[in-house]
């Protein structure tokens, strides 16, 4: 994955390094440390797309922080620089939080100001095992190919969703 991070760090509020697996890497006012990774992931579209997932490191409680959100959405602008390509959202189930996670991210979402750029499209509540899920796809508007990769987000939402 690439990333141009003095680039990015021009437009983020906290300093973001890069591991040796290509993780972001960043400490909030709070001490609170965050991951951000980037997967491909080629089978869930039949499209080359990359699962975006945000990771607090030392599980300390994030209190209401602008900063976080202006640094997870210049990490996401700086993706769309670098990579051209597709970003999914899919939040974590392992704490029951994936309700809260994933409106969260829409509100930080619907306050950039590069947001008419994109194209987002969401799926909830699908089908594991009565899990509730929830997820989002990004696309660049200028993407070529941004008309297949909506229809193909939408026969697999229309597929899972209960």
């Amino acid at each position: 994955m690439e990333f141009n991070v003095a680039r990015l760090n021009i437009f983020s509020p906290y300093y973001v390094s890069q591991d040796i697996d290509g993780d972001l890497l960043f400490v909030t006012d709070y001490g609170v440390k965050y991951a951000v990774a980037f997967e491909q992931n080629v089978e869930l579209l039949n499209y080359t797309a990359f699962e975006f997932g945000i990771q607090n490191l030392n599980s300390l409680s994030s209190p209401s922080d602008t900063k976080l959100r202006d640094t997870i959405l210049a990490i996401i602008e700086e993706f769309f620089l670098s990579n051209k390509s597709v970003l999914l959202y899919i939040c974590e189930t392992g704490d029951g939080m994936q309700e809260f996670r994933f409106r969260l991210f829409l509100r930080w979402f619907n306050t950039y100001k590069n947001r008419h750029l994109y194209d987002i499209r969401t799926i909830e509540n699908v089908m594991d095992d009565d899990t509730p899920n929830f997820g989002a796809i990004i696309v660049e508007k200028t993407n070529p190919d941004i008309e297949l990769i909506i229809a193909r987000f939408n026969e697999l939402s229309t597929f899972l969703t209960k």
